[in-house]
Order: C-alpha cells, then structure tokens, then sequence
C-alpha cells in the first residue's frame, strides 16, 4: 500500500486511551489479501474502533474510524464530494456492529465536521477529516477507540496490519457484514470500494493497536500494480490532537 505523507509541523500531543483489547482472526503472519475476496468476516467487538457512515440515514456510504468518545476520523472525500454532504444534519454513524444493516449498533448523530486545511479535492492530499458526534459515546465490548500515534511513531516493516470494512469484494458488491480484508507485512495491501474512510490498523508488540493510516482511494477494486493509497496519520497527528484541543 501507499501511505501518503504531507508535510506536518512538528507536535507531540499527550495520548489517549484506547483499546488494546481487540483479538483478530489468527492467521499466518505472511499472508497477502487476495484481489476480490473477503478473507475473514467479523464477529462483534472484533473490531470495536470500526464505524459505518450513513448517508440520509439511507444507506452507507463509507468507513471511519472512532478515536475518542466524542470524535471520529475519515475520508474527507467521502464527506466533501458534494455541498450537501459536508452538512452534518446528513450524516449519522453506526458504531459497535459488523452489519452494514446497523442491526444491534448504536446510532449517533454527527454534530460538526472538520476537514483537514490542506485538502485537495482534486489530488486527494490529505484526505482526512474529523467527525464530531453529537454526544460523547459510551465505551463497551463493542465499541472502543483505536490507539493514535504521536508524530514521531514509526510503523515497522512486517507489522501486522489489517484492512476492515464493509468494502466491495468485487467492483460494485458490498458486503452485508464487516469484512477483515487482509492480513500483511506493511507492504502489500488493496482497498476495496466501500471501505474509504475506514481504518487501517497495526498491531505494536507491546499488544496496543494503532491507526497507521484512513483508507483513501485506489483505482477500482484490488487491480494489480494499483496499490490502495491510505493518508499517513502520524503527518496529521498534529492537526488532530489541536481540533480535539488536547
């Protein structure tokens, strides 16, 4: 995959809590996510950061990815793409559930959203943005944020790092439940559709998981030689912990 990294201003904001209690599938260390195929589907709580966004209350549109009680980050392309979508009173987002029906997930209005200052809507250089919900949420088994790197970390060649979402397998199929989407060295992965805006997430020895990067874009879903591209957390950490005025 493709991590990209903007210029950042140096900042070191204090950490927040964040689970290190989440237990993915065991599967071998080597392997590779295979173009079109969902590897594992998820069971509750597997991934309690895991966030579906609805547009309309209609329908999901994308991924993100819970942080804090109160704040989520995403894809600012999946929010901006057009002027409708950057109002909030659009947007409810479904935490603590691996169905893409919401089904015994909890409902939580957004209440504000942020873009990142530097987006380009064109290049899709820093494609972040941060969601605030209406009221902070109530951490449980299923629901709880993901560990945020300061800018300084450093995601080491063959961590084990995951994709999750409700992504297509194929080009214009999504999936009905949330869907682990593979498994690698920090080297080779591709995003489905539909996961945009979703985690990706790496595990540190000491047993904590960590946000290494918010699923952006890709050509198509899983072509070869076309990597997912994923916008590099610890070159906005800054922007992040000022906004949530740590």
């Amino acid at each position: 995959f493709c991590l990209v990294t903007p210029g950042a201003a140096p900042w070191t904001a204090p950490s927040l809590p964040c689970d290190s209690s989440a237990s993915p599938p065991k599967l071998p260390l080597l392997t590779n996510s295979i173009p079109g195929r969902c590897d594992l589907t998820a069971a509750r709580g597997e991934w309690p950061w895991q966030v579906s966004l609805w547009l309309r209350r209609k329908e999901h549109k994308c991924g993100a990815v819970l942080i804090a009680d109160r704040w989520l980050l995403s894809a600012a392309h999946c929010l901006l793409s057009f002027c409708s979508y950057s109002d909030p009173r659009m947007w409810v987002a479904f935490l603590g559930t691996p169905f893409l029906s919401g089904i015994d997930g909890k409902m939580e209005k957004i209440f504000r959203i942020y873009k990142h200052p530097f987006y380009n809507v064109y290049s899709l250089d820093y494609d972040v943005a941060l969601l605030e919900l209406s009221t902070p949420v109530k951490f449980s088994n299923t629901i709880k944020p993901i560990c945020l790197p300061d800018n300084s970390h450093i995601f080491h060649e063959g961590a084990r790092c995951f994709i999750t979402g409700w992504g297509s397998t194929k080009e214009g199929e999504p999936q009905p439940r949330l869907c682990m989407m593979g498994t690698a060295c920090v080297t080779l992965f591709l995003s489905p559709q539909g996961d945009a805006g979703g985690p990706l997430a790496c595990k540190e020895p000491s047993g904590k998981w960590f946000l290494a990067g918010i699923t952006s874009w890709g050509y198509g879903c899983a072509r070869p030689y076309f990597p997912g591209v994923y916008t590099k957390v610890t070159a906005v950490q800054g922007w992040i912990a000022q906004n949530l005025k740590l």
